[in-house]
């Protein structure tokens, strides 16, 4: 259904004079002929008669059969008789001598059109006044090369005045989704990348620090990769973008390994790795343990992320701790030593404001699983898709109902239950419209009572007088013999499996009705895409955050292993503070928490843990070094990543929200940590 759905396109053509609208769709469908099938209604049914043809005596119109049932057989006739002597008729001799009645064509015609309003002219289909063009792609939508042949081929047919044109279909957004997503990372990326560069310039007055910052996330990004296709031999889009985010936390490795040499002279790369060894690696395990429990989760995409982050800290550790004492040679640097004086009593004072920035929150705290909020739309695409819906009454389906049953047949005749309670449903207005493949295929069950009417009201003699007013005399078996149609290899867009069916919906304004319906049949369930793939992005929400405390108690156990369970309890409150805190900061300013402001809190977590622990083991004298190096480290942090909160895109922009808050209370709280004049010892 999907596939249906992502490869269809959908162009209306309006004109005052109907030539000249034909004409363009002509010069359309010749345009695209390369990229695109032209899908018409007409032709469907033409071949769809073919096929049913042998079994015409079997399928009647509603009308027909409610005729028949109540002995009104002369009512078929005249029908017939209308539409044969009609100039505007059929006049295809073989049909009307191999079905006199025209109960096929009006079987046929009964089938479920697209609206009211809908027609053929001149072979073209039409609703309304538009012609109505629907293509199925060659080549995937969501290929960018193929959009871009198929957009340049559309777009270089230019509409003459007094065309209006209409489109829709996944390609174009797809499309314009690329062509933001690139827009947006060319701008976010090279302000991110300038303002890195500029803070290692000023504090570092050199290009040193940034080359040493490009070797470790190069060696992160290289391991995670490895790691990850050796494991899962492809890689998922959002296990590299979120992964290789992570290793962003190898700068602040970077930064702390530079930061440690300030004010003194005979610093070198040697004891720099000595003196922030022990916070650099249980840093590094706290924040594996971290992300391995996503490992557990049972989706590809969190195992990916969590294999993908781990390997790629470690590899990124390793690097500084076995290359940078190889390769650099350099001294330690004294520059804005004394420009950071940040304490803690700051912490304390911006510690209260943020406890009552989120008690206030609390307040308009809310969660948004809704798939529909994650589509970042173009208005103007959206408007003409709402126009074309309006008109045609076409919808993508995002509701169905699944109907199962022990063999076919069964489920045939269910459908045929429900067809005319969803036809009161339509009624009221709670949907467009409905098919079902019942709707052309019955049952064997009604083929049978179908031809006994046919049989019983309109052969022998009524025949015989029917084919006398059109001149024609009668030859034995005129219907033939009595074959019955099996759906085996008809329609298969409403075949799920062997006796699962699909009945689709359009226009759904209210589910009261079908879910009233549907809970009536064990065999007949209402599926919601929309709805189900809300509730799934709800679970894992929630699953986020039980990942999230377990990491948490995971690392307090590791650290109390280290440090002592005071000093662990107070290394871990820094980061868990801040991962309280931001959900409820962010609501004040219309943010809704969803799965992936929880995701963003995953790197909250790990990187605020950083700043804790390299607080927590500086000693006095060190101190303003450390503080210097978590201020480098936030702030690059905030531009590589906080920047995605001016994301138009939804899912990008809660990411960006919830890192800019969560990092920036992760720095300020980080000095509550630091204990003056302490000496810190393993725990044995």
């Amino acid at each position: 259904m999907k596939e249906e759905v992502t490869q269809r396109i959908v162009i209306l053509v309006k004109a005052k004079e109907f030539e000249t609208a034909k004409s363009y769709a002509n010069e359309l469908v010749k345009q695209l002929a390369p990229f695109a099938d032209l899908n018409k209604q007409q032709e469907q049914v033409e071949g769809l008669g073919k096929n049913l043809f042998k079994y015409r005596a079997n399928l009647l119109s509603n009308q027909d059969r409610a005729w028949l049932e109540n002995e009104q057989a002369a009512k078929v006739s005249k029908r017939a008789l209308a539409q044969i002597m009609s100039p505007f008729g059929l006049s295809d001799a073989k049909l009307i001598k191999e079905d006199p009645y025209l109960l096929l064509p009006a079987y046929l015609a009964s089938r479920p059109k697209l609206k009211k309003n809908f027609k053929t002219q001149d072979g073209w289909d039409l609703i309304g006044e538009h012609i109505i063009l629907i293509f199925n792609l060659k080549g995937q939508a969501f290929n960018q090369s193929f959009q871009e042949d198929f957009i340049t081929a559309y777009e270089n047919l230019k509409t003459p005045n007094g065309i209006e044109v209409l489109k829709t279909g996944a390609v174009f957004y797809g499309q314009r989704g690329i062509e933001q997503a690139q827009n947006e990372a060319t701008l976010i990326g090279a302000i991110s990348l300038l303002g890195i560069i500029l803070l290692n310039i000023i504090f570092f007055r050199n290009i040193r620090p940034i080359l040493l910052s490009l070797l470790a996330i190069s060696s992160g990004i290289i391991g995670g990769l490895g790691v990850c296709l050796l494991l899962f031999g492809k890689l998922h889009l959002m296990a590299f973008i979120f992964g290789a985010g992570l290793i962003g936390i190898a700068v602040d490795y970077t930064f702390h390994y530079c930061c440690d040499g300030l004010g003194e002279e005979k610093s070198n790369s040697v004891l720099r790795t000595q003196n922030i060894a022990r916070p650099l690696t249980f840093g590094v395990i706290s924040s594996s343990l971290g992300f391995l429990i996503l490992a557990t989760a049972p989706f590809p995409g969190l195992q990916q992320i969590a294999i993908f982050a781990t390997a790629g800290l470690i590899m990124s550790y390793l690097t500084v701790m076995c290359i940078y004492p190889l390769i650099d040679k350099s001294k330690g640097v004294m520059h804005f030593k004394r420009l950071w004086g940040f304490d803690r009593n700051w912490s304390l004072i911006i510690a209260g404001i943020s406890v009552l920035g989120a008690l206030g929150g609390a307040m308009l705290f809310h969660t948004d699983d809704d798939v529909r909020r994650l589509q970042s739309l173009p208005l103007d695409l959206k408007a003409e898709e709402d126009q074309i819906r309006n008109i045609t009454g076409l919808d993508n389906a995002t509701r169905i109902l699944l109907v199962h049953g022990e063999n076919e047949q069964d489920v045939l005749q269910l459908e045929e239950n429900l067809l005319p309670k969803l036809a009161n449903i339509q009624g009221k207005g709670d949907i467009i419209g409905f098919q079902a493949m019942a709707q052309l295929i019955p049952s064997i069950k009604k083929q049978k009572e179908n031809r006994d009417l046919v049989q019983k009201t309109l052969l022998g003699e009524k025949l015989d007088k029917h084919l006398s007013h059109i001149g024609m005399t009668r030859k034995n078996d005129i219907y033939g013999e009595a074959l019955y149609l099996d759906p085996e290899g008809f329609l298969p867009e409403f075949r799920l499996a062997p006796s699962v069916h699909i009945i689709r919906l359009s226009g759904v304004t209210n589910t009261e009705g079908l879910i009233d319906l549907a809970s009536t049949y064990e065999n007949v369930r209402l599926v919601d895409q929309a709805k189900n793939i809300s509730e799934t992005l709800g679970k894992y929400r929630k699953r986020a955050i039980l990942l999230i405390a377990f990491s948490c108690l995971l690392i307090w156990a590791f650290l109390v292993r280290n440090y002592g369970f005071k000093n662990a309890s107070l290394i871990l409150s820094v980061p868990i503070s801040a991962v309280v805190l931001t959900p409820f900061i962010a609501s004040i300013f219309g943010e809704s928490f969803t799965f992936f402001n929880a995701m963003a809190l995953l790197l909250v977590l790990a990187i605020g843990l950083d700043y804790a622990l390299f607080s927590f083991e500086a000693s006095s004298e060190k101190y303003s070094g450390a503080m210097i190096a978590n201020g480098l480290s936030a702030a690059s942090t905030i531009m590589a990543f906080g920047l995605l909160a001016l994301s138009d895109m939804y899912a990008i922009h809660a990411f960006g929200m919830t890192i800019l808050i969560g990092i920036s209370i992760a720095y300020a709280l980080a000095p509550l940590s630091h204990m003056k004049n302490k000496k810190v010892k393993s725990h044995e």
